[in-house]
């Protein structure tokens, strides 16, 4: 009997993939199958995940022709979910061994329908360079205000409750698992295992400069459940959004619009103190990036990076040779638990 169905989108990120997935098949004393959804991948992934899937019948492959993003691609995972409970994984994140387990055996003690851990956030090279605590207990309130959910790939929700939510909104193409998290919020408290067991790849490739998305996604939500909001006594931080838009652009690159947006947040949200970050985004901005991080970086935590550590430091260790990107599919089987 299968206890946990993972769902994993992946859009041509066949490198890293394997290191996402050797994570998945490694918990433990959960009985899981993992469907992985090809959604429209070019780079060979595809080929890939069948000769896998061969060897390893946990894994089912759902193929879409061409892209039809983010939600569309989680949903698919969702109708073809055969376990009690789904838990999220996006293909460039990593669980710690025990992350099911443990968030099962939190839901059981809280009477939770879903759950959500720490994440430890890590570079290209998964080292760990800042963390976000996970919150418990009745979230709509917060919710409401801006997302308090650490990442997608820390959550697992009881398959008939996503699905009775409705699952992603397809229409969102930024925020889109905010906006879920508010539906479940009203349906059943969250039960939150405040440790890092799940790492949360923050590189090159999952940065973009497109935030028109994004922004138009808080916008529909803030105006979606603005009713709500009003009924709990709170409104949707807009400010505070923008700052996070503003952070992606630098480390981006786009000196320029992220300083309109540092400049924005003082002049129209009154946040005087991101005025020096104006003249730094333009004349520094990978220095004030490395600032940045550095200063994450230094707030992790001792016992959270050591607990990340003892579980990132053998995929670390993974050599690309150990990787089965591109052997056949009876060479593959080293990624099974």
């Amino acid at each position: 009997m299968i206890d946990v169905s993972v769902v994993v989108p992946t859009h041509n990120r066949v490198r890293i993939l394997p290191q996402t997935i050797r994570s998945i098949l490694r918990q433990q004393d959960v009985a899981i199958e993992l469907i992985v959804v090809d959604d429209g991948c070019t780079d060979g992934t595809g080929p890939w995940l069948d000769r896998f899937a061969g060897a390893d019948a946990r894994i089912t492959v759902v193929h879409h022709a061409e892209p039809r993003f983010i939600s569309e691609a989680r949903n698919a995972g969702i109708a073809r979910a055969s376990g009690r409970w789904i838990a999220f994984c996006d293909d460039d994140d990593l669980w710690a061994p025990d992350k099911l387990s443990v968030q099962l055996a939190a839901m059981r003690a809280d009477a939770a329908r879903w759950a959500c851990t720490g994440v430890a956030v890590v570079n290209e090279d998964l080292q760990i360079i800042g963390h976000h605590h996970a919150t418990g207990g009745d979230l709509l309130a917060g919710l409401l205000t801006s997302n308090r959910i650490p990442a997608t790939s820390s959550v697992i929700v009881e398959r008939d409750l996503v699905r009775d939510a409705g699952g992603f909104d397809p229409g969102l193409r930024g925020s889109e698992d905010w906006d879920l998290w508010i539906r479940l919020a009203q349906r059943s408290p969250v039960a939150a295992v405040d440790r890092p067991l799940v790492a949360y790849r923050l590189g090159r490739q999952s940065l973009s400069l497109d935030v028109a998305p994004m922004r138009m996604g808080r916008r529909i939500i803030a105006e979606r459940y603005a009713a709500l909001a009003r009924a709990h006594g709170v409104r949707s931080d807009a400010a505070g959004h923008e700052r996070y838009l503003a952070k992606q652009l630098l480390r981006s690159g786009a000196r320029w619009r992220a300083a309109s947006l540092f400049a924005a947040l003082a002049l129209r949200h009154g946040r005087w103190r991101e005025l020096p970050r104006v003249a730094a985004a333009l004349i520094a901005p990978r220095m004030t990036d490395r600032i940045g991080q550095a200063r994450a970086s230094a707030a992790v935590p001792g016992a959270w990076r050591e607990e990340a550590e003892a579980w990132l430091s053998p995929i670390r260790g993974m050599s690309q040779a150990d990787r089965p990107y591109g052997r056949p599919a009876g060479q593959a089987r080293e990624l099974e638990a």
